[in-house]
């Protein structure tokens, strides 16, 4: 890659004018077909922070203030949960709801030690170590059949009735070893505690009767990585133990039916048992972190606090049943900022009396963070009239993240159109970015292959595939009014990024937030920046293009300094757009300017006459040159506002 901005030849005046003439029927021929397939579809880009309803604990950022501030797990509890305190309710039995079982007209059973079938009590039957027993629904009542061998095997016993809510119940301990589990045989699942069975409206239940400890293990794994306990030296369990006392408090506070306490998905808090086709998925991390904590809840006026938690706050948490608080400990999410593209057939389908989708309009928010917070309440126009929805809603319709978003000020996307070669031909067109966003080609990745990068404010968008779709990478680094620039400053084979503030150059070796690694002074308000390999070391480097005098003003090294070539290229007077790019695969880049639609590349060294021209693009596109297929040579593109309808 040899980054973004570029220029041309130094042609004479007479031959630019007919040159132009010849492009624009190109031009036509070329773009005419994409054109048309825009008219399909809006689009609106989205940018959030957070992911889940941000009511109490955030994960991530309970996980920050762990490991990045040192702080305990009490420290945590406290600043989600204002209001609660630190109270101990033993270990008693918790109900939890197998909601993948629900309405089955039959659940085998089997376990590597004897266990007892039926109503609890003299009346239940002992079945044999590895041999199964299925319970088969007849309306509101129960039958039981036995296998002699483990899931799959033929039933030589029953079906014979049984009374009550009947139960799989081990005779004896685990001993810890996963095969003495009850185990369901449909999912491999298996269950520390007893099995209960039920009918509920007519629908078949399935209960795991299990101590909260025990419970806790196959819960906290799942809610929170058990890799985080090893941390920050260890200090990430903190946040494990924070996770443990808000699922032990969130579990034993839950009333949800009469039969159960809770249940084993997001809609109460995830259970996955303790073992999977024979083998334990608890993990000795999230174990320690109960055990530390064992019996340790949060209540409020002498009540068990319902303690919700969501994966990342985005910075806010968002009230509720607890007092919002800023959250510095989740920026250590992944998910803090994030961006989603919708299209407008998306929403339309979501809403669809408002006819064809034509805006989105916030109308309140919280206040709390960035943007003035969550979206309170927000209006969805269309062809056919608007409806006024919650930021609550739009985000479960949408399938948002978390209902703390922002849009783009237009429904449009940016249109790209790349060749992989130097030249004129069909070219590919890619839907991507803010219609008036900078786009730059950089490998971030380091794969040879240039990136579609664009820079807004301060925020960079990465997507490593030419193709249409959300960003693969979003960095903060830069702000308002400053140029976007990218280039293998240190030269890995990966693009660092970096901005121009008019006199002096901002550069990060790699592609991620942080301060610069380079401060460099060089050029003036007036000129270009623009980036290249001018020596062919491997290295780009900075450099000037004055378009009032097509004069390139180039360092073959990233420091301040004097420029170590001056060369003219290109038509002066603000007639010519550089565009560096080593179009010849020689390590070295060309020089190369994008006149009017018309291209000007020079592959010898130094100033001259063009060795290539062609006409590509659009007079108005912003030019590109980027290796977009890996081969080591740089093709060549265009990008523009796509508009829509």
């Amino acid at each position: 890659m040899r980054v973004t901005l570029s220029l041309v030849t130094h042609p004479s005046r007479k031959l630019i004018s007919v040159v132009c003439l010849a492009i624009t029927t190109a031009a036509l021929a070329v773009f005419a077909g994409p054109a048309q397939a825009a008219q399909a579809d809006v689009s609106v880009q989205l940018s959030g922070h957070g992911y889940g309803h941000g009511r109490g604990l955030s994960q991530w950022g309970s996980y920050g203030y762990a490991v990045n501030f040192g702080s305990s797990y009490s420290a945590i509890l406290g600043h989600y949960y204002g209001g609660t305190v630190s109270s101990g309710v033993g270990n008693p039995v918790i109900r939890v709801r197998l909601t993948a079982l629900d309405g089955a007209g039959s659940i085998s059973v089997t376990a590597g030690v004897d266990f007892w079938v039926g109503q609890p009590g003299p009346a239940a039957v002992r079945v044999g170590a590895g041999h199964t027993a299925t319970f088969i629904r007849s309306g509101d009542a129960w039958q039981i059949s036995l296998a002699p061998g483990g899931c799959g095997t033929r039933a030589t016993v029953g079906p014979f009735a049984v009374a009550g809510n009947p139960e799989a119940a081990p005779t004896v301990h685990d001993g810890g070893d996963p095969r003495r589990l009850l185990t369901v045989c449909a999912s491999g699942t298996g269950y520390r505690g007893n099995l209960r069975f039920l009918t509920d409206g007519g629908a078949t239940r399935a209960i795991n009767v299990v101590d909260t400890e025990n419970y806790l293990r196959g819960v906290v794994p799942r809610e929170s990585p058990a890799e985080w306990g090893d941390a920050g030296g260890g200090r990430g369990i903190e946040a494990l133990k924070a996770q443990s006392v808000a699922a032990r408090s969130y579990g034993l506070s839950e009333r949800r039916y009469s039969y159960a306490e809770t249940c084993d998905t997001t809609s109460c808090q995830v259970y996955g048992g303790a073992a999977r086709n024979g083998g334990f998925i608890e993990d000795r991390r999230t174990d320690d972190a109960i055990r530390a904590t064992a019996g340790e809840v949060r209540t409020r006026s002498g009540l068990i606090a319902r303690t919700e938690f969501s994966s990342s706050s985005g910075g806010w948490t968002a009230g509720g049943d607890f007092p919002a608080v800023p959250d510095e400990g989740d920026t250590a999410s992944p998910y803090h900022n994030w961006t989603q593209t919708l299209l407008g057939s998306q929403i339309s389908r979501a809403y669809p009396s408002i006819g064809t989708f034509t805006s989105l309009q916030v109308l309140t928010r919280n206040g709390l963070g960035a943007e003035g917070g969550r979206v309170l309440s927000m209006r969805v126009s269309g062809t056919s009239g608007s409806v006024t929805v919650s930021g609550t809603d739009f985000r479960s319709a949408l399938g948002l993240k978390s209902d703390w978003f922002s849009t783009g000020p237009v429904p449009n996307e940016r249109w790209w159109e790349v060749r992989d070669i130097a030249g004129p031909g069909p070219s590919q067109s890619v839907f991507y970015g803010g219609p008036y966003m900078h786009t730059l080609a950089c490998d971030v990745n380091g794969d040879g292959r240039d990136d579609m990068t664009l820079y807004d404010q301060g925020r960079w968008y990465v997507r490593f595939s030419l193709s249409r779709g959300n960003p693969d990478l979003v960095i903060d680094y830069g702000g308002v009014g400053l140029r976007p620039v990218c280039g293998d400053w240190d030269g890995d084979g990966r693009s660092g990024i970096g901005v121009y503030d008019g006199t002096t150059w901002h550069l990060r070796q790699t592609a991620s937030p942080g301060n610069p690694d380079l401060v460099i002074s060089y050029g003036w308000p007036a000129i270009v920046p623009i980036v290249g390999d001018w020596n062919g070391d491997g290295v780009d480097s900075i450099g000037a293009f004055d378009p009032a005098t097509a004069n390139w003003w180039l360092r073959n090294a990233n420091s301040p300094g004097q420029p170590d070539v001056i060369w003219q290229y290109g038509y002066a007077n603000h007639q010519s757009q550089a565009v560096p790019g080593d179009y010849d695969g020689n390590g070295v880049s060309d020089l190369a300017v994008f006149v009017g639609g018309q291209w000007y590349i020079r592959t010898a060294p130094g100033p001259g006459p063009y060795t290539l021209t062609f006409g590509y693009g659009l007079a108005t596109d912003f030019p590109l040159s980027g290796d977009w297929d890996g081969i080591g040579a740089d093709g060549i593109g265009g990008t523009r506002p796509g508009v829509y309808g």
